[in-house]
């Protein structure tokens, strides 16, 4: 019973309610959450890993270790997610490829720490950022408040289609230059007049298969 013992105590200890817990890891149900904590059932290995990033723990202390009792020997990490989290909205899907129109719908809302500086997620679908390190079915953080910086990675709008896109982005006077993290694509150039800058991406949570 570690597991079920161990995640009941730490979702209560950094005051996360079973919904909340559930949307961090992709459930729509928090039923599952209660499952885990009678011990009627456990997450599979993907879903460990991300509880296990969630929690700044091993899978090992997760699932073997007697938090409750260690807890009162052990300092919290300086970047533990505490009750000043927040709620960011996910407000859809984001595209990292070719041809593939943006969704732009509210998909319900992430969990973090309140130091990410972010107004929104976004999930990821393609694979034009794999070079940096951002995959389908990654949620990426997005910032509407920016410095622009060149080579940063930017959500793009293109505003002659209903599409947008993570692209890495340098600037030469008016001239924009949308470059994809993946050598199957190619490199876009554009202006202020056909494409509109919607945010800074500030952070991506990886999908865990």
């Amino acid at each position: 019973m570690s597991f079920a013992n161990n995640i009941r105590f730490l979702r209560r200890q950094r005051n996360i309610s079973q919904e909340e817990l559930a949307e961090m890891v992709g459930y729509k149900s928090f039923t599952t959450i209660q499952k885990w904590e009678t011990g009627d059932s456990e997450p599979n290995m993907g879903v460990l890993r991300q509880l296990a990033d969630i929690f700044h723990l091993s899978i090992s202390e997760l699932v073997e270790t007697d938090l409750e009792n260690k807890s009162s020997d052990r300092p919290l990490p300086s970047n533990i997610i505490l009750p000043s989290a927040h709620k960011l909205p996910i407000m859809g899907t984001i595209c990292a490829g070719d041809g593939v129109v943006c969704e732009d719908d509210y998909q319900g809302t992430f969990i973090v720490d309140i130091d990410v500086k972010a107004d929104y997620c976004l999930k990821v679908h393609g694979d034009s950022m794999i070079g940096a390190n951002i995959y389908d079915g990654d949620i990426v953080f997005i910032s509407k408040s920016y410095d622009f910086v060149q080579d940063q990675i930017y959500a793009i709008e293109r505003l002659d289609y209903n599409e947008a896109s993570l692209k890495r982005v340098t600037q030469d006077g008016d001239t924009l230059i949308l470059n994809p993290c993946n050598p199957e694509y190619h490199a876009m150039v554009t202006d202020y007049e056909e494409v509109r800058i919607i945010g800074r991406c500030v952070g991506v949570l990886h999908k865990y298969v």
